[in-house]
């Protein structure tokens, strides 16, 4: 906790830089006390009250504000870490002052939400990145032996022609449904981010974006094509392609513990999964790590293929580690890949797809969305099927 109180400032100065005085106050400054309690501060006037005690009413227009205020703090978190212009362990303290917060710890003054014991939840360990030095190392090893053996290849003693074998069969993900049981057919979950960022404009224009940020009246920031409705409409274009013995299941991740699951819907029922599809909206914080546990726990994964295709614009701000939530599935569900397509190219699904052995769609545009999308699903479409 110490080593948060002494970040403060640094942090504070950071939000200061990049946004309005609004996103400043949201915070309470921290401070240790003689005998060894924290106490918080506001440089807002008035009596606090706590969010929880609140009036209904009242209590929806802070939560609301706090919402908005979020996933600012959320974005600007995202444009710094690709350009990685902040000091890591200030990056750190700003990835969990951007975490849904337990409303206990919420107060109003004045009608702004101020939060406490922000920095008391924690921190998500950094992904460890192999050093391209000793990749090249060992790249260089392999070269050497190679060569040795081209040179020995003279000496050796000439070996009897093999035996040539019958081409290998076709992995069960591209059989085509005619050749393969129901049993054998791949499962599928397709993972839509429903936080809050999702309801953002894809035409939304950097200089919008900036003045979002910086809590100023922004006319439109959601108008069409918004991200969530990009993805309503690739989704469903997709689902049309995919094999009629694959069966999709939906996971909707609306905010912190508010992560909806359907049952794995058959071919008869690909209008049903279409219309659950349109009805999510974007609400509030992302869960990837509970998204992805839940995901996990529709398919097999052992004795039968499975694809979960996770659409997402941002990375996980609800406390979890989804990095470590795929780690484990693949562990337990080998034949489990996901595949993320990743919203404006944040890299938040980076370590999922590589722990999962799936790969990353980057969609930076409106026209790339439909491409993505069919991208990371190919693999289980079979070609030269009736």
């Amino acid at each position: 906790m110490q080593n948060y109180i002494n970040l403060y400032p640094a942090f504070i100065s950071l939000i200061d830089r990049h946004l309005s005085a609004g996103y400043k106050n949201l915070f309470a400054r921290p401070h240790l006390a003689s005998d060894g309690a924290i106490e918080w501060y506001s440089d807002i006037n008035g009596q606090p009250v706590s969010l929880i005690a609140l009036p209904p009413a009242e209590k929806e227009q802070a939560r609301a504000l706090l919402q908005q205020k979020l996933i600012v703090i959320e974005q600007l978190y995202q444009i710094l870490s690709l350009n990685n212009s902040a000091p890591a362990e200030v990056m750190q303290v700003l990835s969990l002052a951007s975490r849904q917060p337990d409303e206990r710890g919420v107060w109003v003054v004045d009608g702004q939400p101020v939060i406490t014991a922000w920095s008391e939840r924690p921190a998500v360990p950094a992904t460890p990145v192999a050093r391209p030095g000793r990749r090249w190392l060992w790249l260089l090893l392999v070269l050497l032996v190679l060569l040795a053996l081209l040179l020995l290849r003279g000496c050796l003693p000439t070996a009897e022609r093999p035996v040539q074998r019958a081409p290998a069969p076709l992995p069960v993900k591209q059989v085509c449904p005619i050749n393969r049981t129901k049993q054998q057919a791949p499962e599928m979950v397709l993972i839509f981010d429903a936080s809050g960022s999702m309801s953002i404009s894809m035409d939304i224009t950097p200089e919008e974006l900036r003045r979002l940020m910086q809590d100023e009246p922004v006319e439109n920031f959601d108008r069409e094509p918004r991200r969530i409705s990009l993805a309503h409409r690739s989704a469903k274009q997709v689902i049309d392609e995919v094999p009629k013995d694959i069966d999709i299941s939906l996971v909707a991740a609306a905010t912190c513990q508010q992560v909806f699951v359907t049952s794995a819907l058959p071919f008869a029922q690909r209008n049903e999964l279409k219309h659950a599809i349109d009805k999510i909206q974007p609400v509030g914080k992302t869960a990837l790590a509970e998204a992805l546990e839940k995901a996990g726990k529709l398919v097999d994964g052992v004795d039968r293929d499975a694809i979960i295709v996770l659409i997402t614009d941002g990375e996980e701000t609800c406390g979890g580690d989804p990095c470590e939530v795929a780690q484990r599935l693949k562990q337990s569900k080998p034949r489990l890949q996901v595949n993320v397509v990743d919203i404006m190219n944040t890299g938040a699904g980076n370590c999922i797809a590589s722990h999962t052995g799936g790969s990353v769609y980057a969609v930076n545009n409106t026209h790339e969305f439909n491409e993505m999308m069919n991208q990371a699903i190919k693999e289980y479409i079979p070609e030269g099927c009736d």
